[in-house]
């Protein structure tokens, strides 16, 4: 047989895109980013393992909202349930539930994705949800408010894995259909998040204790997710990275760097939390590690500034002007918003001013936020998607978020109605950020640090829930340990109750059974009516206070909005890591 040159087919896949050359490749000073958008811009047909991954992502991130969204929604109930919220100290260290997972998230993101960007993605994507099925486990046992954030914080190791599962979906997908990928994960994310509401306050109604169900639903959601990637995802060896010894693969992941975003960020979330109602700011337990946290955080500014350039915080990040730290800065909020207030403060203020009683009727009315949300967002990536227009859809929705702010700081009670259109506007105004901010600021990232910039992104939104959380229980614990007891005992006792018996209704209110609040000497129905109205006041005062806190940072972000780069020549045909099954053929000869 005669020689033939060979050449490499990408059977049913890969047809080139008729298109004169781009002019960006022949360019000076483009961002590397745009050129490499332009290189091998062929159009990829997907098929069936394109599709199973994206499933898998989304199953995967699925199980990461349930973790935050179900535990997040029955909080209240499960400090009632391991301990008297007056007698010890449940309810001011109950945030580190929903804060353990968020710190492993927010100090561990970048790293992972950083190790996933130099290695490879399918064990950096498998392994961490066995973590967290041991930790569901170990929640789900707990007897003891300190086992049960023991086992979160171990949940929260496979939510460090989120910015390489973005990855993966954004490298298997067109860099035009980032926003649609995004999409999908939204509709994971709004999976997980219903089912986390309505599982969580279906158990917990049940029984007392019925929130231990939620961590053993947990825990095969992370079972079925490693086993998953293990099974399914085999990607091709990682092209951006030579092999390397240890020591060269421990630099590239930035050791210093990664030392100082870790300790900074620990010590300053563990600050924030005790002044949450712990300690006063004053005490050492907080000032110590505040000012601690805030000096290793110039540390790691300076030294990825100054230290290097293709640290955890890469240079090239910048190239794209400002739209890296406005993204950064916008997710952020969007943590600080959804985990904080949506996910945590939302469901006490339904209880607590009296709209609803039990968890599942909370859990019900919470889908006012999820199916807004759900339904803007998809029309959101239509729109970036044909438009190619990240910019506006952006505004307009974080223009929703502050009048959702607003509302939420004026709640009352007698307010019910209002409080489920109020959670309509704030649905509708997440949406947008949730959708596009990943895109934006992966659209800043060349490939070889496409995990490492969204790591950052999750970090930062991580890092926003986490002391948002620590910032609003400080706010509302410090204006309830200074109101609630005086407020609701004058009342009480105005109304005709005996002092002695004072002590006695708060522990049996804020236990919330009605047989310990009818069995409070003195008691009657005028006397409950007046210290529940007061009651229901202190609370509404406290959580306004919350809400307030969230309005400046909205408003910043929509002014650096105002500065983004569009990216329309960035979204084209180009599949930057294809998982479509590739076949080798030399030219008129057929292989068995």
């Amino acid at each position: 047989m005669e020689g033939k040159p060979e050449q490499v087919r990408i059977e049913n896949t890969i047809e080139p895109v008729e298109t004169p050359s781009s002019p960006y490749l022949s360019q000076k000073d483009v961002p590397l980013v745009l050129k490499q958008a332009h290189e091998n811009n062929f159009h990829i047909h997907l098929g069936w393992r394109s599709w199973l991954i994206i499933f898998l992502t989304c199953f995967c991130l699925m199980a990461q909202v349930f973790v935050v969204t179900a535990a997040g929604q029955v909080l209240a109930f499960i400090v009632r349930d391991l301990g008297e919220p007056n007698s010890d100290r449940n309810t001011e260290i109950s945030g580190w539930i929903i804060q353990g997972p968020l710190l492993m998230q927010s100090i561990f993101s970048p790293t992972v994705g950083r190790l996933s960007d130099v290695l490879d993605r399918k064990y950096m994507s498998s392994i961490p949800p066995l973590f967290a099925f041991a930790g569901a486990v170990i929640s789900a046992k707990a007897q003891n408010m300190s086992m049960l954030i023991g086992g979160s914080i171990l949940i929260g190791i496979t939510l460090s894995t989120a910015p390489i599962i973005h990855a993966i979906q954004a490298e298997v997908l067109p860099l035009k259909y980032r926003a649609v990928a995004n999409a999908f994960s939204f509709i994971g994310a709004s999976v997980g998040s219903i089912a986390g509401g309505l599982g969580a306050g279906a158990l917990t109604s049940r029984s007392a204790d019925g929130w231990r169900g939620v961590f053993w639903i947990q825990a095969a959601l992370h079972a079925v997710t490693a086993l998953g990637f293990l099974l399914f995802y085999w990607p091709t060896p990682h092209p951006d990275y030579p092999k390397m010894s240890l020591k060269e693969l421990a630099w590239e992941c930035d050791p210093f760097g990664s030392f100082f975003f870790i300790s900074s960020s620990a010590l300053l979330l563990l600050a924030f939390d005790w002044a949450g109602g712990t300690y006063h700011w004053k005490d050492p337990h907080v000032a110590a590690p505040l000012g601690l946290g805030c000096a290793l955080m110039v540390c790691f500014i300076l030294y990825e500034w100054k230290g290097r350039k293709d640290g955890l915080v890469s240079h090239v990040f910048f190239q794209s002007g400002p739209n890296f730290p406005v993204g950064v800065l916008g997710f952020t909020v969007e943590g600080w918003i959804f985990y904080s207030a949506v996910n945590s403060v939302v469901p006490q203020q339904i209880l607590h001013l009296g709209f609803e009683p039990t968890a599942w009727r909370i859990s019900i009315r919470q889908l006012a936020y999820a199916f807004p949300s759900l339904a803007t967002s998809l029309a959101i990536s239509a729109w970036a998607t044909k438009k190619r227009d990240l910019t506006r859809p952006l505004f307009i929705t974080f223009g929703l978020f502050l009048v959702g702010v607003v509302c939420y700081a004026t709640l009352k009670p007698g307010q019910s109605k209002a409080q489920i259109v109020y959670t309509v506007i704030v649905g509708m105004g997440q949406a947008g950020p949730l959708t596009l901010l990943v895109p934006l600021v992966q659209f800043t990232a060349p490939h070889a640090f496409l995990s490492t910039a969204s790591g950052l992104a999750y970090s930062g939104r991580a890092m926003g829930g986490a002391f948002g959380s620590a910032v609003l229980n400080a706010i509302i614990n410090n204006h309830l340990n200074k109101n609630l007891a005086r407020s609701v005992g004058s009342a009480a006792t105005k109304a005709g109750l005996p002092q002695s018996s004072v002590s006695k209704l708060m522990k049996a209110m804020a236990a919330g059974k009605a047989q310990q609040i009818q069995a409070v000497p003195g008691i009657n129905n005028a006397i409950l009516q007046a210290a529940t109205h007061a009651s229901q006041e202190v609370y509404a005062r406290a959580y306004n206070l919350g809400w307030w806190s969230i309005f400046p940072f909205v408003v910043i972000c929509m002014i650096g909005l105002c500065f983004l780069r569009g990216v329309k020549e960035l979204m084209t045909e180009k599949v930057e890591a294809t998982v479509e099954k590739i076949k080798q053929q030399e030219k008129g000869e057929e292989r068995a």
